[in-house]
C-alpha cells in the first residue's frame, strides 16, 4: 500500500498548488480517511483514477514477467540440448560425441552453437568412401579380407657386398682404413666377384706395404673373374715389381679390354712389350693408342724406342721429333731425344772445292 500512498501524494501535489494546506492532508496508510463534507465528489473521482493507474500498473507488471519468461524459456531451449538425438544423426557421430552431446551444461544461446559445430567439425571423421573400379587387372596379391599382402625380399649377396663397399669407401673418406678394409673383408664374403672391392682391398694392402697380400687378392679375384681389367692392370704392376715382367704381360693380355674403353691399360702392355723385347708388338701398340690421344709425349717416345730398336731408322726419326713437340718430358728424356734425332738425321752430301780447270781435260 505505500505505492499507493505515494502516488495519491503525488496527484495532491498536482491538483492543489499554491493552495496553503492540502486537501488530502488527513489520509493515513491503514486506509482511513477524514474529509470535509464538501469534496466529496472530488475524492471520488480522485479515487477511481487511483485505482485505474494501480490496475493499468498491475496489468504491465504481469505482461513484463511473462515476456521474460517466455525470453528465457527460448534462451533454454535454444542453449539445453535435447536428452534424445534423432537416430539418422546419432549414427554419422561417433559415440563420444553422440554422450557430449546428451549431458551437455547450458551456454549462451551464441557461443553454444559456435562450440557445438567446433567440437563436431573438429571430432567427425569422414567414413572412408571405397571406389568403384572397373576392368582393372590386379597384379598386387590380396587377401581374402581384401587387404594387400607386402612380400619383404631379403637383400641378395651382391646387395650386401655393395653396401658394405659404400660403408668402405665412407670409412676411406674419414681416413679410417682398418675399419675400411673389414668391410671390403666383408663384402667380398658376400659376393667374391665385387671387383670395385677387390681392388680397392688391394690398394690398402699395398699402401700399408702388404704385397704379397694385395697379390693373393688380385689372383684370386682375377681366377673368378679373368677379364677384369682394372685388377689385371693392378696385378702386373705388382708382379713387375716382384721381377716377373713375362707373368704381368700374360696377364694383361688375357684380359685386355678395347682400346678406346682404356688407353692407359694398352699403354702399360707397350712399355711392358718392349722390355721383353717385343718391339713390333710396341710399335703396333704404341701407334692404336695414338691415334685414340695424339698429343700424349711419352706414348711418342715409346713408338720412337720401338722403331728405333728395329733399324726403322726414319720412322723413329718421326716419332723423336713429334715426341719433342708434344713437350712435358724431364730434361734428361729430351737430351736422349735429341741426340737420337741427330744421329738418325740422314747427312747431306758434301762436295770438296777444287781448283781444277777443267779446259785441262779438254783435247
Amino acid at each position: 500500500m505505500s505505492l499507493i500512498n505515494q502516488m495519491l501524494h503525488d496527484l495532491e501535489q498536482r491538483h492543489t498548488p499554491g493552495m496553503g494546506s492540502s486537501p488530502l492532508r488527513g489520509l493515513s496508510a491503514s486506509g482511513s480517511v477524514a474529509q470535509p463534507a464538501g469534496s466529496s465528489i472530488n475524492y471520488r473521482v480522485l479515487a477511481v483514477i487511483v485505482a485505474g493507474v494501480f490496475v493499468s500498473a498491475v496489468i504491465m507488471a504481469y505482461l513484463l514477467g511473462n515476456q521474460q519468461q517466455t525470453v528465457a524459456t527460448e534462451n533454454t531451449a535454444i542453449v539445453t540440448p535435447k536428452k534424445e538425438i534423432p537416430d539418422f544423426i546419432a549414427d554419422t557421430l561417433p559415440k563420444s560425441i553422440t554422450t557430449a552431446l546428451i549431458t551437455a551444461k547450458p551456454e549462451p544461446a551464441v557461443e553454444a552453437r559456435k562450440t557445438m559445430v567446433k567440437t563436431i567439425a573438429k571430432k567427425i571423421t569422414p567414413k572412408a568412401i571405397k571406389p568403384r573400379v572397373e576392368n582393372i587387372i590386379e597384379t598386387t596379391p590380396v587377401s581374402p579380407e581384401g587387404n594387400i599382402n607386402k612380400i619383404i625380399h631379403p637383400l641378395t649377396g651382391e646387395q650386401k657386398a655393395q653396401l658394405a663397399f659404400q660403408h668402405a669407401i665412407h670409412m676411406l673418406s674419414r681416413n679410417h682404413q682398418q675399419d675400411a678394409q673389414r668391410a671390403l673383408e666383408e663384402a667380398l664374403s658376400f659376393s667374391p666377384v665385387h671387383f670395385q672391392a677387390r681392388e680397392t682391398l688391394a690398394a690398402i694392402l699395398l699402401n700399408t706395404g702388404r704385397m704379397n697380400e694385395a697379390a693373393s687378392i688380385l689372383s684370386e679375384g682375377l681366377q673368378l673373374m679373368p677379364t677384369a681389367a682394372p685388377l689385371a692392370k693392378l696385378y702386373a704392376r705388382i708382379l713387375v715389381d716382384q721381377g716377373d715382367t713375362a707373368a704381368a704381360v700374360m696377364v694383361l693380355e688375357r684380359a685386355r679390354p678395347a682400346v678406346a674403353t682404356d688407353p692407359e691399360y694398352h699403354a702399360l702392355l707397350a712399355a711392358l712389350y718392349q722390355q721383353v723385347e717385343k718391339y713390333a708388338q710396341a710399335a703396333h701398340t704404341y701407334q692404336q693408342i695414338l691415334l685414340q690421344r695424339p698429343g700424349v709425349a711419352s706414348w711418342w717416345m715409346g713408338l720412337a724406342l720401338a722403331q728405333d730398336a728395329m733399324g726403322e731408322a726414319s720412322l723413329a726419326l718421326d716419332a723423336f721429333q713429334r715426341a719433342q713437340r708434344a713437350g712435358g718430358l724431364g730434361d734428361a728424356v729430351l737430351k736422349y731425344i735429341q741426340a737420337r734425332i741427330v744421329a738418325l738425321t740422314p747427312m747431306a752430301p758434301v762436295f770438296a772445292d777444287t781448283d781444277y780447270d777443267l779446259n785441262e781435260f779438254e783435247e
